[in-house]
């Protein structure tokens, strides 16, 4: 047998081995549920399935141009050679298209049951809800979001508008809910405010007025916060819509170890734990006065008691700290021309979810209020926002206060299915 034929062979077997690979990899009802899908918005699972199949149609015709020019290279090295570059870069693009379908049926397939379904289709309308309410006015395109539930303690955003790993664009936002935050779901807005930021040029523009307005601090503060301003835009976004309920729920998730909490790494766009947790209070303060915020700042002092805790992060949090006033006013107060020359405050005005609006909006409804699909469909996000208040403030019926939640949420996805 000659050279050449044995490397035809080889050739032959490895390109046969990933055609067959997309061809599996195309059958999308095989790899998600039926049932998933059709817990999915049907016009985003349209939007997905037409966007992931062109993926894999560049896949196969790249696998079946090497498999005509393999049947025409005959015995020439010099084309078996190139031939075997190309499969190289076959591989390299399955592995790649098989990254990105994985990442999008996975987060279909937590759509497991028409009850988590709808609980999810209702994260979705509340993600869409809150970009609508900010984009809408600056004449900007609210993007397709698709929630989906994961493992782990924080959420996370896949942008729609990103490259995927198979160097495609993202034609929807991908927001991961967790499971243990799934009826206190105010992450998820903290989310689609990166979404938001990324659209309008939030961040560039916020670490800007951060590096350049805390004139009456240390450089070393304004260098600080304006390495923070993506998660700072975030948490104030999440802020403006769920007001305490948002602030509890990150306080909830980021107070763990107190070397977590004093720990710094430059670089990480995430604050120091301690002073974010500060910083978010502080916007409370600064939208609704005196409150049960206040409770809890006391109760994290006492825990995260900076005196007695020996950190080499410890002098710039407390050149940071003695900031926070002027932070939180910077962010909620300061006109950008990301917001057409306006203050976020103006666009979203906290006072919507202050705890004197949520209670006249309770009064107002009465029972109604969680019943109505009239009312669900119409202050979803101010509804996420009073039973996360009321959660937040750690009294009441709280078991009861989860289901109230579970149950209006159920009703507003469903309300979706219906329609």
């Amino acid at each position: 047998m000659l050279v050449t034929d044995s490397i035809r062979t080889d050739l032959s077997r490895q390109i046969t081995h990933w055609n067959q690979a997309i061809l599996r990899l195309s059958a999308l009802d095989h790899l998600a549920s039926q049932t998933a899908w059709q817990g999915t918005d049907y016009k985003i699972g349209q939007l997905l399935k037409n966007s992931l199949q062109q993926n894999v149609k560049q896949v196969i015709a790249l696998g079946n141009q090497l498999k005509q020019e393999l049947e025409y290279s005959g015995n020439d090295t010099e084309r078996l050679r190139a031939l075997r570059q190309g499969v190289l870069v076959l591989r390299q693009k399955y592995l790649r298209a098989e990254e990105t379908i994985q990442f999008y049926t996975v987060a279909i397939n937590s759509r497991t049951t028409p009850l988590i379904a709808a609980l999810l289709r209702a994260c979705d309308i509340l993600c869409t809800r809150s970009m609508e309410e900010i984009l809408r006015p600056l004449g900007k395109e609210t993007p397709p979001i698709l929630t989906y539930i994961d493992k782990g303690a924080g959420a996370s955003i896949l942008k729609a508008g990103l490259r995927l790993w198979d160097g495609n664009i993202s034609p929807v936002a991908a927001v991961k809910i967790t499971q243990h935050n799934l009826f206190r779901p105010t992450a998820i807005i903290h989310e689609t405010g990166h979404q938001v930021a990324h659209i309008l040029g939030w961040n560039e523009e916020l670490a800007n007025a951060l590096r350049s307005r805390l004139i009456n601090h240390q450089r070393a503060v304004g260098e600080a916060f304006a390495g923070w301003a993506s998660e700072i835009a975030a948490d104030a976004f999440s802020f403006v819509h769920a007001g305490f309920g948002s602030v509890a729920a990150l306080h909830d998730v980021v107070s763990s170890t107190r070397q977590a909490v004093f720990y710094y790494n430059e670089g990480d766009p995430h604050p120091i734990s301690y002073i974010r947790v500060l910083l978010n209070i502080e916007f409370c303060r600064r939208s609704f006065g005196a409150g049960p915020w206040d409770e809890m700042e006391q109760a994290f002092r006492n825990e995260y008691d900076i005196d007695r805790t020996h950190s080499s992060s410890i002098p710039l949090i407390r050149l940071c700290k003695e900031a926070i006033p002027d932070v939180a006013n910077l962010v909620l107060n300061f006109p950008l021309q990301a917001f057409g020359n306006r203050t976020l405050s103006q666009l979203i005005p906290p006072e919507r979810v202050s705890p004197q609006s949520l209670q006249k909006l309770e009064f107002l409804a009465g029972p109604a209020l969680f019943t109505s699909h009239a009312w669900i469909w119409s202050e979803c996000i101010r509804l996420l926002a009073l039973n996360s208040y009321k959660i937040g403030t750690g009294k009441g019926d709280l078991d009861n206060l989860y289901k109230q939640q579970e149950q209006w949420m159920l009703k507003l996805g469903y309300s979706v299915a219906m329609n």
